[in-house]
């Protein structure tokens, strides 16, 4: 690996900076015109050198002019503007992830600064627009090429010391890394954030940079005089635009494991009614979303397991969605989502992904998954009999807690009709509905048991607990648990649709767009017992 010999430079030239800045300093222009001769000398600078001349450079304007609002907009736009400039040679990833603190500004723009809301909005367009022409080109170099194992694709250790000075008129001095870093990134969740480190790749601080624009530029459009149709229209409509435009899997991962969260990252501003709205938007958009594009767009082809990973999000995902339209009573939009899922290319990615990798084939079972519910169900047993379904055990904890909440289901049957389309209603019931009203305290046949940490699992936690007991087979009655009821699949010696079957690349994925779901009595009665 090539070393860098100008990071000695670099780390005490920092020191300085912060040292003199503690003591009142507000012109900074000689550092700057070191670093400025560097950058130029240099045929694709490192993130660390662009972002401390670009602080240099930022802190000497902001402190040469009378504080206003209107003067920390302009800053801004000259701060997005001389990063973008700087980063001129840099490969593209790179170009992206140097805009954190553009948007670290922004965010205080937009939180401190009502008065300028169209000002500060027109600038977040733009920025979303320049991230959009540098998605536009990255292909194989965004999501592939960044492994590790090429210079500049890493975060340095001079990336803590940078964080702080990009925070350091807002902090105390002896802050915690943490804290800088919440403030630093505050428009993703903690779970993102704690991706971000030193050794980090720099892809994925990319994909942290498009979610905060992603839920910047949502949230700027609340606060407007606007009918809420007409705003959720617009919300909707920037959503898929960013959500096609910002081609990365390190964002729509980000993205999705988000929207698993109980709130959204912007709660705390737009207030619970708003937020709530927001996440109804996001999950008509997210949901119903045509995702045919990254298994098979030109220049954008993602490795096997980062496909399926994606896929298992969009599943579980789509599934939260449901759940939260269902307790909302709004009828149309489980219908819609329902209808979304079956007509998805992503439950196709994932049994094909399943086939391929457990060397099924022919022999290969057909699950009912005419539900997220069900295929989670399905990929739960895959997974327990060898197969390295889930990437982590958060995902796989996500996916017993929804199997935990399904205690209240919805019959598909109602709704199925010869050629698959779901045009019909729904109906809700209960388990003990499902049961024929038998309301006693039976046994109930458990695939395996599930801990408590299951039912605690962030994003599952606003159903309602059900007043009931459960008959352990040991005897015991355990009071106030959520009542759940496991289904038995029976494995037929069909196999999947030939739509599923491995083909035409190395791991099969590439498909079709919807989900082959021949759903006969016999496996509907299956699901019943």
């Amino acid at each position: 690996m090539q070393i860098d010999h100008f990071q000695p430079m670099l780390r005490e030239s920092i020191d300085r900076f912060l040292s003199e800045y503690r003591h009142g300093a507000t012109d900074f222009s000689n550092y700057s015109l070191i670093f400025s001769r560097l950058l130029q000398n240099l045929p694709d600078p490192s993130l660390d050198y662009v972002w401390f001349y670009s602080a240099l450079t930022f802190y000497t304007t902001k402190f040469a002019v009378v504080p206003s609002s209107s003067k920390q907009v302009l800053a801004t736009k000259d701060l997005f503007q001389l990063l973008v400039s700087s980063s001129s040679s840099c490969n593209l990833v790179k170009k992206v992830a140097l805009l954190a603190p553009v948007l670290y500004e922004l965010y205080h723009l937009v939180v401190e600064n009502n008065d300028l809301k169209r000002e500060v909005e027109g600038l977040i367009d733009g920025i979303v627009s320049y991230i959009s022409i540098c998605c536009g080109h990255f292909g194989v170099e965004f999501d592939q090429v960044d492994d590790g194992m090429v210079v500049g694709l890493n975060l340095t250790p001079s990336f803590v010391d940078l964080v702080h000075v990009w925070v350091v008129d807002r902090i105390g001095k002896n802050c915690d890394f943490g804290d800088e870093l919440r403030l630093f990134l505050p428009v993703i969740s903690g779970r993102a954030r704690d991706g971000v480190g030193v050794g980090c790749k720099v892809g994925y601080l990319a994909g942290v940079v498009m979610c905060e624009a992603f839920f910047l530029r949502l949230f700027s459009k609340f606060g407007f005089a606007m009918l809420r149709e007409e705003l959720g229209k617009e919300l909707h409509d920037c959503t898929v635009q960013m959500l096609f435009g910002f081609r990365s899997y390190y964002f729509l991962d980000i993205l999705l494991w988000m929207l698993l969260e109980p709130v959204l990252p912007v709660t705390s501003q737009l207030g619970s009614e708003d937020e709530v709205f927001l996440q109804e938007v996001l999950h008509d958009a997210v949901v119903t979303a045509d995702y045919s594009f990254l298994p098979h767009q030109k220049g954008f082809h993602l490795p096997c397991k980062s496909l399926k990973n994606l896929a298992v999000r969009w599943v579980l995902v789509a599934d939260n969605a449901i759940r939260s339209a269902r307790e909302l009573g709004d009828q149309a939009r489980v219908i819609s989502y329902v209808n979304a899922f079956s007509k998805s290319c992503l439950p196709s990615v994932l049994i094909k992904w399943v086939t391929n990798q457990t060397g099924m084939g022919e022999r290969t079972s057909r699950s009912n998954v005419s539900s997220p519910v069900s295929l989670i169900k399905w990929l739960l047993i895959v997974e327990d009999q060898g197969a390295r379904v889930f990437d982590c055990e958060i995902a796989k904890t996500y996916a017993n807690a929804v199997i935990c909440k399904s205690g209240v289901q919805y019959d598909l049957r109602a709704i199925m009709s010869n050629d698959n389309n779901l045009n019909g209603n729904i109906s809700f019931c209960n388990d003990d509905e499902g049961r024929g009203g038998d309301k006693g305290d039976g046994d109930l046949e458990m695939v395996d048991s599930v801990d408590n940490e299951f039912l605690a699992a962030p994003g599952l936690m606003k159903s309602t607990v059900t007043d009931g007991t459960r008959k352990r087979k040991e005897g015991s009655n355990i009071e106030g648990e959520i009542p759940v009821k496991f289904v038995k699949y029976h494995f037929h010696d069909k196999s999947v649709s030939e739509k599923f079957s491995p083909s035409g690349n190395d791991d099969g994925l590439s498909s079709g767009s919807e989900v082959d779901n021949p759903v006969s009595d016999e496996d509907m009665e299956d699901m019943k017992q």
